[in-house]
């Protein structure tokens, strides 16, 4: 094969060439990774999805620091992200309707205080009229790797 990265029965080719040819063929590789789902990962975190009238900017994971003989280790996803309202009527959205549920249905309740791992996080609750959106930072405490969506729920208590 004239022009090839490999030519057999022949000389090996350069090193300038093989260099080349690898970084190529790493490119390749690495462009046909796809998610199988065809969901959209979060910014650093594969473990949340979004729901649709919300955009994830950041997920960062913090430990909970307080393990507790026996039980599952558990840690928080603390997520940055654009809520819209899409509820049709204007509402105050609480921190605490900001849900995580995961794939068992289990849904973690948002939080922006009481924890150390919640330290420096500020939230206004400001009034959003249908179609308005506003950027939240909340916490979520799941057991590690955690599957789950973040959404709006309006009926949580």
């Amino acid at each position: 094969m004239r022009g090839g990265c490999l030519r057999i029965g022949a000389k090996a080719p350069g090193v300038k060439r093989f260099v080349t040819c690898v970084a190529l063929a790493m490119c390749f590789a690495i462009a046909g990774c796809k998610d199988p789902t065809g969901a959209t990962p979060a910014t650093t975190s594969s473990f949340v999805r979004a729901a649709t009238d919300i955009v994830i900017k950041n997920v960062r994971t913090v430990a909970t620091n307080d393990s507790v003989a026996g039980a599952n280790s558990q840690e928080y996803y603390v997520v940055t992200f654009t809520y819209t309202n899409d509820l049709g009527y204007a509402l105050v959205p609480s921190i605490k309707h900001f849900t995580l549920e995961d794939v068992d249905r289990i849904r973690y309740l948002g939080e922006d205080s009481g924890s150390t791992a919640l330290v420096g996080i500020e939230n206004d609750s400001p009034l959003l009229k249908p179609g308005d959106s506003h950027e939240y930072t909340v916490g979520f405490r799941v057991p590690e790797n955690t599957y789950a969506t973040l959404q709006y729920d309006p009926t949580e208590e």
